[in-house]
């Protein structure tokens, strides 16, 4: 076996996803690398996935100084994302609804969008989805795209 396969055995293939990331410094256009097998469904890890993951730390190479780094999920406030990526499909046992809503963050930003839930029968609303919801970035359908939002960061819900 030669070297380039055997490192192929320990190396996860992965693609680059440029985003808009906001983190404690400000808005910063950086990559993401996503794997190009998902754990969970056929098909490509997708940005939702990665940003609810169970690691603590993400890799981000900055596209205007060329650095790389780790950043902590938990300080990242909101992934923006140009075309976001297709949602799954509801299973029939769930209710899927669509709500304009804005976002209220700690430190007055407010982000104004379309969220999609897919919601079990027996826990139908608006509040129901961010009380129950185990995911820790919320995706919202903006103008520019999607944004992801991590609800630690989340203040107030309108709608």
């Amino acid at each position: 076996m030669s070297d380039s396969q055997s490192e192929s055995v320990y190396h996860n293939l992965t693609r680059s996803v440029d985003v808009l990331m906001n983190i404690a410094d400000g808005n910063e256009e950086v990559t993401l690398y996503l794997s190009t097998l998902s754990e969970t469904h056929a098909g490509p890890e997708t940005l939702e996935e990665t940003l609810n993951c169970t690691r603590d730390f993400l890799p981000v190479h900055t596209r205007e100084d060329e650095q790389i780094f780790l950043v902590r999920r938990g300080a990242i406030r909101t992934v923006t994302i140009a075309d976001g990526e297709p949602a799954g499909l509801p299973h029939e046992e769930s209710l899927a609804a669509v709500d304009l809503v804005r976002l209220e963050l700690e430190g007055g930003e407010t982000i104004e969008g379309t969220l999609a839930t897919v919601l079990p029968p027996e826990h139908p609303r608006l509040s129901d989805f961010f009380n129950f919801t185990k995911s820790t970035f919320i995706p919202l359908a903006v103008d520019e795209g999607v944004t992801y939002v991590n609800r630690d960061f989340i203040s107030i819900v309108r709608f």
